[in-house]
């Protein structure tokens, strides 16, 4: 079987599982509807002083939207780990000619789509209500989505390494989420921060997201003018995803020897 058909497969199962649960995903569909509407609510509330660049409503829209993705697509790796323990699927495929690499690259896929997806989802509704996109620079926004896949998936990959050791309780995934929430400028812009922590926030790749992404959709920048966060981003890359995909090898190598593959 090709790289092609075997990307596919995983694809199409982890479609054809989500759609299965048909109330669950209305609901998932709903809380998006539902969270922009209440932001756009909030949005109304706070004062313009903080957010005079683009206004209150975009800038959480946008900040939600991303935050919502990344979240999404962290999560998914811990979670392909955890679903195929107790099935035994995770034991087959690794004794397949399907690397563990492979595996968790593929497992991926839907998730990535699927939080494309989302973040559409919330523009489009924002746009409905009040969010202006008529300066929006679609190439630069795609660019900076591939990129922060990259950047948000070496740290899934690591939680996953971690759940595939470990079992239970992942300190990463919750450390990364709870940091990003709070520094990476998703609902306040990150000047109000201390300038310590305003520091702390360029270590997350989500603040350099936010900011490409602010400045693509809100702003209508170039590409060219956001190499800064392109830069960023693609060193994230670069360095987390080799090092991520590493640990996770090292991480089936250890379960393997340890006969642990289908504990939970």
């Amino acid at each position: 079987m090709t790289l092609t058909w075997k990307a596919l497969a995983f694809f199409k199962r982890d479609l054809t599982n989500d759609l299965s649960y048909k109330f669950s995903f209305a609901f998932q569909m709903a809380d998006i509807l539902v969270g922009v509407g209440c932001f756009y609510f909030l949005a109304r509330v706070l004062g313009e002083a903080a957010f005079r660049k683009y206004g209150p409503f975009p800038f959480i829209l946008i900040g939600i939207a991303v935050n919502g993705y990344m979240t999404t697509y962290l999560i998914c790796f811990a979670q392909t780990i955890r679903g195929n323990q107790p099935l035994g699927t995770l034991k087959m495929v690794l004794v397949t000619p399907t690397s563990p690499v492979a595996f968790i690259l593929y497992s991926s896929l839907y998730p990535a789509v699927r939080a494309a997806l989302d973040i559409t989802l919330y523009l489009l509704l924002g746009a409905i209500i009040g969010l202006s996109l008529v300066h929006a620079n679609v190439p630069a926004m795609l660019v900076l989505f591939l990129l922060s896949v990259g950047a948000f998936g070496s740290i899934g990959i690591l939680s996953a390494s971690f759940t595939l050791i470990f079992k239970k309780g992942d300190p990463l995934l919750w450390l990364f989420t709870g940091l990003s929430g709070l520094l990476g400028g998703a609902y306040y812009p990150i000047e109000v921060l201390p300038r310590l922590l305003r520091y702390a926030a360029q270590l997350l790749p989500i603040t350099h997201v936010l900011i490409g992404m602010r400045a693509a959709l809100l702003g209508g920048v170039s590409i060219a003018q956001l190499l800064p966060q392109i830069g960023t981003l693609g060193l994230f890359d670069l360095v987390g995803l080799p090092l991520s995909l590493f640990a996770f090898s090292r991480g089936v190598r250890w379960v393997r020897a340890a006969g642990t593959t289908s504990h939970f």
